[in-house]
């Protein structure tokens, strides 16, 4: 009778290796992303690019009309930036917004392609056409049962516009009564910087 055959007992498992307290939270260590790790901070250039693209994208337009602006205001007497965003507030587009006839620019935009509006009596389907003081910009008659306007009256009564901007409601119409103001005009972008980009 052959004798049992005999068991032998496994061998203990290794126990994982501890991690060392020196170096457990130690930044880079096994993979892990480094924490606390200041942001970097832009370049001066990164700076003025970024406020560029700011305005550029804030009034719909794009580099060579912004730069077109630039040129314009440089050659106009009294400050290039006040007069940069003067040029910029007096486009169709934008005063079609600012007097709350359209609730965007980009729908002021294509409101004005559409030749929705006349200025002086005159259809107009150019969205950068430059408004001057005394213009009147007009909604044309044969508009005026368009969705934009309805209830126009009553909507217009609590419209809140810019002083540069005189409403008139029941001809669905404004007048330019003044250059836009700078302050007013509040576009939150570092003009400085917009110039200095321009000027390298």
């Amino acid at each position: 009778m052959s004798p049992a055959p005999t068991t032998q007992a496994p061998a203990p498992a290794k126990a994982a290796p501890t991690a060392d307290p020196r170096t457990a939270n130690r930044p880079g260590q096994g993979g892990q992303r480094q924490q606390g790790r200041r942001p970097r901070q832009k370049s001066r250039y990164g700076q003025q690019l970024s406020e560029k693209q700011n305005l550029k994208e804030l009034f719909g337009i794009r580099d060579g009309q912004l730069r077109k602006y630039y040129a314009q205001a440089l050659k106009t007497r009294g400050q290039t930036g006040p007069m940069l965003i003067s040029l910029l507030e007096r486009r169709l587009d934008n005063a079609i917004f600012r007097a709350g006839f359209a609730q965007t620019r980009p729908q002021a935009r294509q409101m004005a392609t559409h030749r929705l509006f006349a200025v002086n009596g005159r259809a107009v389907d150019v969205p950068s056409y430059e408004l001057k003081t005394g213009d009147v910009v007009s909604v044309r008659e044969s508009k005026r049962n368009k969705s934009y306007f309805s209830s126009f009256e009553k909507r217009m009564q609590n419209a809140s516009t810019p002083s540069w901007i005189l409403i008139n409601p029941e001809e669905f119409s404004f007048k330019v009564q003044s250059l836009p103001a700078y302050e007013e005009a509040n576009v939150g972008v570092d003009i400085r910087a917009v110039l200095e980009f321009f000027a390298h």
